[in-house]
């Protein structure tokens, strides 16, 4: 099978941890912490496009077991919102492989498939791969054709993912922030505008000088862009896990076939697309 994937969804951060180095220092995540109690994160979404080959085989009647590889590549957007508003595109370019398997089973007119696979993605910015589980499940109805072995087939179904929470990785400041002179003075406002709100008031004394002191290290990273890396942990999980979907399968002939399916809940969408060949073995 050869198919591609395009996916838009919402992500939810929490848990930052972050530190900044120069040239080839070790990040002492320590410095910055709780960084938490400076930065909070908005709404954050990625933007992905996959192509991929895979191989499954039939071991069993009602169960095919498979492998499969692809490359990714993409966008995500991060948003700060607090002390100051940031809002940060980085490229996503990568590799993913996993396993699958499916079962699928009559029940009176319909057939019910269930299907689950693991895939790991890897990506140069990342410290480790990001696992990621998906399970379905299809009540699939199939539609017969006057041409032996042709037939369309629909489903309707449910969809869930799951991502490793843990993510931890590096990238050059530059790059991840993209400022300007101008930009850092427009930050540097938004941060004297922070300290004349009800906001900061609410602060006590030793708050205050905490995040004073957080703000200065920040700060002067952010003055030397072309030198400083950012090295960052944090958990996340999808806005929605679940989703609802809809496709169809053509089978011109028992060799070749031509899938599609879309998937969507609330801002969360994806597409499927895939032709399907079948050696017959």
């Amino acid at each position: 099978m050869l198919g591609g994937i395009y996916n838009k969804q919402g992500i939810v951060l929490d848990e930052f941890e972050m530190a900044f180095t120069q040239n080839d220092e070790s990040p002492d995540f320590s410095r910055l912490e709780p960084i938490s109690d400076l930065i909070e994160f908005g709404k954050s979404d990625g933007r992905i496009a996959t192509v991929n080959a895979r191989f499954d085989t039939w071991i069993l009647p009602f169960l095919s077991v498979g492998g499969y590889y692809g490359k990714v590549w993409g966008d995500q957007t991060i948003r700060l919102t607090a002390p100051v508003t940031i809002e940060s595109t980085t490229d996503i370019d990568g590799k993913y492989y996993g396993i699958n398997l499916l079962a699928v089973a009559p029940l009176g007119p319909v057939n019910i498939g269930v299907d689950y696979s693991w895939s790991w993605t890897t990506n140069v910015r990342l410290d480790e791969p990001v696992r990621v589980e998906v399970s379905g499940l299809r009540i699939i109805k199939r539609f017969m054709t006057k041409t032996p072995d042709r037939f369309w087939a629909v489903w309707g179904g449910a969809q869930f993912q799951k991502l490793d929470s843990k993510t931890s990785g590096k990238i050059d400041l530059a790059e991840a922030l993209n400022l300007n002179p101008d930009a850092l003075e427009d930050i540097d406002q938004q941060w004297e505008d922070y300290k004349m709100s009800p906001d900061w008031e609410e602060l006590s004394f030793q708050e205050k000088a905490q995040a004073e002191l957080r703000w200065a290290t920040v700060r002067g990273f952010l003055g030397g862009l072309s030198e400083s890396t950012v090295h960052y942990k944090f958990n996340k999980r999808l806005e929605y896990n679940w989703n609802m979907i809809l496709g169809f399968n053509y089978q011109h002939s028992q060799k070749w076939q031509l899938r599609a399916e879309y998937g969507a809940l609330k801002s969360k969408q994806q597409l499927m697309l895939a032709i399907n060949y079948r050696f017959g073995l």
